[in-house]
């Protein structure tokens, strides 16, 4: 007994860390969509409590304003619905556990859900092309910044998401979908991590100017752009009527932790030269006599090499800096505004947007080529070494005339190679082949109202983190289900049916709330792993099982179930030993037809025969 409590002592984890299940604001429910909810999406992913005894399902979803019904069947208690749906509708649904001689034993309670109307401000994309050989599979989301919301449509451009504007004061201009799910994007002054939903998961504290740009990183922690104005002096080009000294406004790049506290920043005044400063801008900003010195638009972290790198969009820069030094590492672009001229390569390119880095360490942006002949716009992908600070323009994508963008702007690189490029304020949305084939072109078109978008990214679906969850053995009552484990253990399996990658976590705890076992595991996406969990010993009783993924607790799923005694395999007389008593035991099951002892099964096919006798000799003989 004493190594039986080394053991699940051996399991325990620090309380601290698993006390994050009972601070969770929502849990993902057993069965979602909970009853009655309504969405902002076209794009459902069902789920539903694993039955007891079942081996496969039958869901059957019903429009109840046209009577149009859909039949699915699936082996996993969870189902994503992509192309049923319809904008101002309501729904039922249920589902049918079928068991393993293929009868229907039991069928859920009817729940119902709405999807609600699709907003007239909504612009027209029938506007589409599309190559099908060419194109990225997925969801394009962006935000339609003219219009003051984001949205998001397939592949054909129908909508399939929005974000409702009148859940903020002026608008919800997306920036980034985020790994967990949700989304996050920012209106002036505030920055937001929401839901498909539109409800606020975290927003930025009060009192900070947020402009451009709003961005969250892989630990957690989010970045923005706010504006700085400090009194600095009237350069040369001033007219003689301003004062000796004008406001400038510059840029401060701060970072916050879930908390809302306020952990990192840097700002520009520390770093630049008042003598570098675009003469262009020295007069006047919005009406006023104020020097809109940077006007940066874009933050990115890049993890891999600690380095913070930020688009100076009036000075037409790209800035590396040092996270943990806060050093200034080296200015990129134009060098008729730098004092010191870090890459002595004319790139040619102007008022540029969205820097990012991608996996290759290349740096990828949109070159707006503002104020350059001819003004052209532009995606560009440079590699840089800064041992010998040499720059190459490794890609680039020229939009023509008619897709110039004087601001806004962002290119992403997709999975299949192909680059995603979204043309600012000319309302364009295209997608290119390395070889610049136009895979997919959506133009916004809304009568006489301009329509642009800022940023727009490529997903697979709505769902990265959506899993299903299911354990062997699970019998019993619905009400009251059970796991008989085999040879002391349960077996559980993970399968991550979202496009994203991670680490879950998994636990079995007491309902009294002492954790037994408590491990995680990493599952690729549209793949699944089974966990083979050691409760041998463990008294008969009721415990839960908790799995979520690592970077969405939101998410977790639960399991309570009661545990019976283990099934020890090849043991038919429950000796606790394995010898030629339970060889004849099992002969004597098969010759009479009795399969009422589970023991017998030791190749757990179903059935007890000839083959289950060689496998418990060969036991035999080898222990």
């Amino acid at each position: 007994m004493l190594e039986r409590e080394i053991q699940i002592y051996s399991y325990m984890v620090n309380l601290a860390k698993i006390l994050i299940f009972t601070l969770l604001g929502s849990l993902w429910a057993e069965y979602h969509p909970e009853n009655g909810a309504a969405f902002n999406y076209t794009q459902i992913f069902i789920q539903w409590d694993q039955i007891p005894n079942s081996v496969e399902y039958n869901l059957f979803i019903g429009n109840l304003n046209s009577g149009e019904e859909l039949e699915l069947q699936t082996q996993s208690n969870s189902k994503l619905v992509v192309d049923f749906f319809q904008w101002d509708s309501t729904y039922s649904w249920n589902v049918k556990a079928i068991n393993e001689i293929g009868e229907n034993f039991y069928i859920s309670e009817n729940r119902t859900f709405s999807i609600n109307p699709l907003p007239d401000y909504f612009p027209s994309t029938d506007n589409l092309f599309i190559d099908e050989t060419l194109y990225q599979d997925g969801v394009t989301v962006m935000d339609i910044e003219s219009l003051n919301f984001s949205g998001g449509v397939t592949r054909f451009g129908i909508p399939i998401w929005f974000v409702d504007k009148n859940l903020f004061d002026i608008r919800f201009t997306f920036t980034h979908f985020l790994p967990n799910g949700n989304v996050i994007g920012f209106e002036p002054n505030k920055g937001y991590e929401i839901d498909l939903n539109g409800n606020r998961i975290f927003e930025t504290p009060d009192g900070y100017s947020l402009h451009h740009d709003f961005i969250k990183t892989s630990r957690n922690t989010y970045f923005l752009i706010s504006a700085t104005i400090e009194d600095q002096y009237c350069p040369e080009e001033c007219n003689e009527m301003l004062p000796d000294e004008i406001p400038w406004q510059g840029d401060t790049f701060r970072e916050f932790d879930q908390d809302g506290n306020e952990i990192w920043s840097w700002n520009t005044f520390d770093y630049f030269d008042s003598t570098e400063y675009n003469p262009y801008y020295v007069q006047t900003y919005n009406g006023n006599y104020e020097m809109d010195w940077t006007h940066s638009n874009s933050v990115f972290f890049d993890e891999n090499t600690e380095s913070v790198f930020i688009s100076v969009r009036n000075l037409s820069w790209i800035t590396k800096i040092d996270y943990a030094s806060k050093d200034l590492i080296w200015n990129l672009g134009q060098t008729d505004f730098m004092n010191e001229i870090y890459f002595d390569v004319d790139l040619n390119f102007s008022q540029q947007h969205s820097v990012q880095v991608l996996d290759n360490g290349n740096l990828l942006f949109f070159d707006n080529h503002r104020y350059l002949t001819p003004e052209l716009s532009r995606c560009m992908e440079l590699s840089y070494d800064e041992s010998d600070y040499s720059v190459e323009i490794v890609w680039e994508h020229q939009l023509p005339e008619n897709m110039f963008a004087g601001s806004r702007g962002e290119c992403d690189r997709l999975e299949n190679g192909n680059t995603l490029i979204t043309a600012g304020r000319s309302g364009h949305i295209l997608e290119v082949t390395p070889d610049h084939e136009i895979a997919w072109h959506l133009e916004f078109d809304n009568g006489e109202i301009f329509t642009s978008s800022y940023r727009s990214e490529r997903i697979t679906n709505l769902y990265p983190v959506a899993f299903s969850l299911s354990i062997d053995e699970y019998t019993g009552d619905v009400n009251s289900p059970s796991v008989e484990p085999i040879n002391g253990m349960i077996t559980v399996n993970i399968y991550n049916s979202g496009w994203g990658e991670g680490k879950y976590v998994y636990s079995i705890r007491e309902l009294s709330g002492t954790y037994i076992v408590s491990d995680s595991v990493f599952v690729m996406p549209f793949e699944d792993v089974l966990l083979n969990i050691d409760v041998n010993g463990l008294p008969s009783s009721t415990y839960s099982l908790e799995v979520y993924p690592d970077h969405a607790p939101d998410k977790l799923q639960t399991f309570e179930f009661s545990l019976h005694g283990s099934i020890f395999l090849g043991d038919l007389n429950s000796d606790g030993d394995l010898n030629v008593l339970d060889i004849v035991i099992l002969a004597n099951l098969i010759l009479t037809g009795d399969d009422s002892n589970p023991a017998g099964d030791l190749n757990q096919d179903g059935s007890q025969n000839i083959l289950d006798i060689v496998l418990l000799v060969n036991i035999i003989l080898e222990n």
